[in-house]
């Protein structure tokens, strides 16, 4: 039993330990998982922010488009006559300055154009004579009209499926953004906002021609929050820096290869949204030289070479203390030592620990009893006949006690065990009668008094004792755990120190003593 016991016992120190290890491990995974999740919610929300902030000046271009559609008004749509559109068209021109071409198009195609020159206007539009051709006619300052040439190409087939393509697509309400470079000379780059307006019952599409630089400074001048990188995206592939802080999205502005890009911030988030469709629609992130980076695109296109409006911030910006790098290496050390400290702890206290798993087998019936007595004394089991009578003398002695005591605190100091008193040395259950308690309660009581007198009542926490029926005999178990603090005993004007030496206790002199302190 003594064995099986020990197995038990052992068992409860490595399961602290592995319970241990495994707690340290499941909370630094459960940190790491959760800084990961606050790092990965933190990001998502920053950039979707930051992005639609730097979108507020798009919209500030936005908010003078559909202002502009009520200057337009009805009555110039309800004949498209050219006098109507190109008073209307050159009152918006000269009102809004960023403002390049305006252009009113419907199912059929382009219906009429008016485009700022430096001394005058451009007004074209279909030729009513040639089915495939567009008419050019210059417009000074003081009306006068001069009929041009093509002034630059622009192919009325191409251009006029374009607009009906984005008109059958455009819903009420919608504003598409989208390159306009082929309404434009070639040279510099141009951007086309288009909204659909409403005359007598029928649907207009109304484009507004800026060229990027236009764009550019809104962007340029919006508050950007934590990015650091602002660009336009186009799905085709082409990217247009806004600020990188390496030069480019200065001056003449134009959309780049990605090869032909410098900033390998922007290089990267490019390549990221070439590669998945996934990465248009949610924030991503990516690493730069060893750094982290978030980026996120905001749609501005519902139809066409869709172009969207990114940003890019380094996690830093974003992190908070709690979530840093940083702060993961201090909390793992952190739990390395503490780990360490408490592993350490169990160590030191492993024969307590052991003997706790024993304490939860400990022999509490009359089977378990008979079943230690069957495997005979041993260094955690031990037998005495009385506990203050001595049987050769014919009465009590203060030796007998002395006896049960020394056994108890050489238990103490060793790995724990239990004593029997009641039990002769040859494993007969004999009981103790001849003490003479007037009971059970006498008896147990006497007992631990002994130990509270002569060994310590601080140790009364590692004694657990009761009587048991055996046999029809009564025996007192007493089971000793191991004490956290040398268990002295008392011997009249003396104290003596046993610990268990195979089936006996053994008293230590004060050099040993001092031997087994340091070893505990």
């Amino acid at each position: 039993m003594a064995g099986r016991k020990r197995i038990k016992g052992t068992k409860l120190f490595k399961t602290l330990v592995t319970g241990v290890i495994i707690t340290v491990l499941a909370i630094g995974a459960l940190a790491f998982v959760g800084v990961g999740a606050i790092r990965h919610d933190a990001a998502v929300v920053a950039v979707k922010s930051s992005a639609r902030g730097v979108s507020g000046a798009v919209t500030v271009l936005v908010n003078a488009i559909t202002s502009s559609n009520d200057e337009i008004g009805s009555k110039s749509l309800v004949s498209l006559k050219p006098k109507v559109l190109r008073a209307t068209f050159t009152r918006m021109l000269k009102k809004h300055e960023r403002l390049a071409s305006v252009i009113i198009s419907d199912g059929t195609g382009m219906r009429y154009m008016l485009s700022r020159r430096n001394d005058g206007m451009m007004e074209v539009m279909p030729d009513s004579m040639n089915t495939t051709s567009l008419k050019w006619t210059y417009v000074k300052p003081d009306g006068a009209e001069i009929s041009v040439g093509q002034e630059y190409p622009l192919s009325r087939y191409s251009a006029g499926r374009a607009l009906a393509n984005e008109f059958i697509h455009l819903k009420p309400g919608e504003v598409n953004w989208r390159s306009a470079n082929n309404f434009q000379a070639p040279g510099r780059a141009w951007l086309s906002a288009s909204t659909l307006i409403q005359s007598n019952g029928k649907n207009y599409m109304v484009s507004y021609l800026f060229p990027v630089e236009a764009v550019i400074s809104h962007l340029g001048a919006a508050e950007k929050g934590d990015a650091e990188k602002v660009f336009l995206y186009w799905t085709n592939g082409k990217v247009l820096p806004v600020s990188d802080g390496s030069g480019q999205g200065n001056g003449m502005a134009e959309a780049l290869e990605v090869d032909k890009l410098t900033d390998p911030v922007i290089v990267a988030a490019s390549e990221m949204l070439a590669k998945s469709k996934s990465n248009r629609t949610a924030p991503f992130n990516y690493s730069v030289n060893g750094e982290v980076w978030w980026s996120y695109v905001l749609p501005l296109s519902v139809f066409g070479d869709t172009m969207a409006l990114g940003v890019a911030m380094p996690r830093k910006n974003i992190v908070s203390t709690l979530t840093s790098d940083s702060f993961l290496q201090i909390f793992g050390g952190i739990l390395v030592v503490l780990a360490g400290v408490i592993l350490f702890v169990l160590y030191k206290n492993r024969g307590r620990i052991e003997a706790i798993g024993l304490g939860q087998k400990r022999p509490n019936t009359a089977a378990d009893i008979l079943h230690m007595i069957h495997e005979g004394e041993t260094r955690t089991v031990e037998f005495k006949q009385t506990l203050r009578f001595n049987l050769k003398a014919g009465k009590n002695g203060k030796e007998i006690e002395h006896a049960s005591l020394k056994t108890v605190a050489g238990f103490m100091n060793s790995d724990g065990g239990t004593l029997l008193i009641g039990v002769a040395d040859s494993g007969e259950v004999a009981g103790f009668e001849e003490d003479k308690f007037e009971n059970e309660d006498k008896a147990l009581l006497h007992f631990n008094n002994l130990v509270n007198q002569y060994i310590g009542t601080e140790f009364a926490r590692y004694l657990d004792t009761s009587i048991i029926t055996v046999e029809g005999k009564q025996i007192l178990r007493a089971y000793c755990l191991p004490s956290s603090a040398p268990a002295i005993l008392a011997s009249g004007k003396s104290e003596e120190f046993y610990v268990r030496s195979g089936p006996a206790s053994r008293s230590l002199t004060l050099s040993q003593f001092y031997e087994w302190l340091q070893n505990h």
